[in-house]
């Protein structure tokens, strides 16, 4: 196993989002996890977008955040194409926000992860059920 990090600042999310919004967007962050999926070769990519402070930026308050997932091929993410997003508005210091950023990231690819069918379901079930 290869364990692989990538990380930005907003001229890196520049070259993410490939147009017009600003680096804090919903949109950015589903194309910077795809981008980094594809990059990569990973089968799952994971990214971060936000305000941590201690200034505004863009006309987003201090703890607007994004985070968001992009999967394998033909997997379901209901929130955007390509991925999932989630908005967060989070209080705190910066170190705090950053913090929160991250174990939230984490938490929506471990939830995707384990929305993922197995390929093994029957086999479960029949655990379940007695071994019939």
């Amino acid at each position: 196993m290869t364990a692989k990090w990538v990380a930005g600042r907003p001229g890196g999310r520049a070259a993410a989002r490939g147009g017009g919004r600003g680096a804090v967007d919903p949109q950015v962050a589903v194309q910077m996890a795809a981008g980094v999926r594809q990059a990569l070769g990973a089968d799952w990519g994971i990214a971060t977008t936000g305000v941590a402070g201690p200034d505004p930026q863009d006309g987003n308050p201090v703890g607007t955040v994004f985070v968001a997932v992009a999967g394998p091929a033909g997997k379901r993410l209901d929130s955007a194409p390509g991925g999932k997003v989630e908005a967060l508005r989070l209080n705190g210091s910066r170190a705090e926000i950053r913090r929160e950023s991250v174990r939230s990231v984490l938490a929506l690819l471990l939830r995707e992860l384990a929305g993922e069918q197995t390929g093994n379901e029957r086999a479960q079930d029949t655990e379940r059920n007695g071994g019939f």
